[in-house]
C-alpha cells in the first residue's frame, strides 16, 4: 500500500513538473508580426494557423501571429517576412517551397538566422545622422523594386535603407510601401507607381501618398 502510495506521489509530482515545463516553453515564445509580404496572386497565398487545426487564414502586412501558430507557403516565389512582437531589428524570412508546401511552426520559424537591420531614432527635433537622406523600409506588400543610381535593381525587402539617389517602382494595384525618415516620420505610398526617393524626402505632393508626414 505504502510503494502503491509512493508510486502515485512521484507520478504527480512527474506530471506537474512536465506541464510547468511545456507552459514555460509556451511562454517563451513570443509572437511574430509580419512587416513585408510577397505573394503570387493568380497562383499562392500566405496563411496560417493554430498549429495542427482550424482553418487557414491569408497572413495580411500587419498580422500579429500567435506563438502556437504554424505558417504555410506553397509558391516558391512567395515570401514573408516577420519581427519579433515589439523588436523590430532581426527579421525572419520565409520562403515557399521549390515544389509543395512548406508549414512552419513559430518556434521552428525564430530557429532560423535572423538578418539585422537598423531603423531610425531620430526625432523631428534631432534626426537621425545615420540615416540622412535615405527611407528605411518599415513595411511591405507585394513585390517592390528599388533602382540605385548606378542602374541596378534588387527587391525591397523590411528595413533597407533607400538612398535619395533611388528610384522605387510599385508593380501592382494596391500595393503598398511604408517608409520612415530620419525624423522617424513615416509615409505610405500605394501603387502602381513610380517614384524618386528624393521625391518623398522633399514632400512633393505624388497622387498615390496616404499618411504623409510633413
Amino acid at each position: 500500500m505504502r510503494n502503491s502510495l509512493r508510486y502515485l506521489v512521484v507520478l504527480v509530482v512527474l506530471l506537474l513538473c512536465s506541464t510547468g515545463a511545456l507552459y514555460s516553453a509556451d511562454a517563451k515564445t513570443p509572437t511574430l508580426t509580419c512587416v513585408g509580404i510577397y505573394s503570387e496572386t493568380s497562383d499562392g497565398y500566405i496563411s496560417w494557423r493554430i498549429a495542427g487545426k482550424g482553418e487557414w487564414a491569408v497572413v495580411k502586412v500587419g498580422d500579429v501571429i500567435p506563438s502556437s501558430a504554424e505558417i504555410r507557403i506553397n509558391v516558391n516565389r512567395d515570401w514573408i517576412e516577420l519581427i519579433v512582437t515589439g523588436k523590430p531589428n532581426e527579421v525572419y524570412e520565409l520562403a515557399g517551397p521549390a515544389s509543395g508546401s512548406v508549414i512552419r511552426k513559430i518556434p521552428e520559424i525564430m530557429k532560423l538566422p535572423p538578418r539585422q537591420v537598423q531603423l531610425p531614432k531620430g526625432s523631428a527635433a534631432k534626426p537621425d545622422p545615420a540615416f540622412k537622406d535615405k527611407l528605411v523600409v518599415q513595411q511591405y506588400l507585394g513585390r517592390q523594386i528599388y533602382i540605385m543610381s548606378d542602374g541596378s535593381r534588387k527587391d525591397i525587402k523590411y528595413g533597407d535603407a533607400l538612398d535619395i539617389k533611388g528610384k522605387v517602382r510599385i508593380i501592382a494595384i494596391n500595393n503598398t510601401l511604408t517608409l520612415m525618415n530620419a525624423s522617424g516620420a513615416v509615409t505610405t505610398v500605394i501603387g502602381p507607381l513610380n517614384f524618386s526617393i528624393e521625391q518623398v524626402l522633399t514632400n512633393k505632393n505624388l497622387y498615390k501618398f496616404l499618411n504623409v508626414q510633413k
